[in-house]
């Protein structure tokens, strides 16, 4: 488990992103529990706030990838 337990995230299983529009609801939700932002407001550790920027800048690369394949 990468995240720490009280950013508020829960695992989802991959029947629960069967459609685009399922997909961008979660993202949306996980991009809330780690946003730097919303984060550094949180008061976490640095190294937890370090793993937040990490986690959010693959989420965006994900996103991007899975847009760029749903208009394709």
């Amino acid at each position: 488990q990468v995240l720490w337990p009280e950013c508020g995230w829960h695992p989802v299983s991959p029947t629960d992103m069967i459609t685009s529009a399922s997909v961008k609801k979660i993202y949306r939700k996980a991009t809330l529990c780690i946003h730097p932002d919303k984060v550094q407001q949180k008061g976490v550790s640095l190294k937890q706030k370090y793993t937040a920027e990490n986690v959010f800048d693959i989420l965006k690369e994900a996103w991007k990838k899975f847009n760029m394949e749903e208009l394709s």
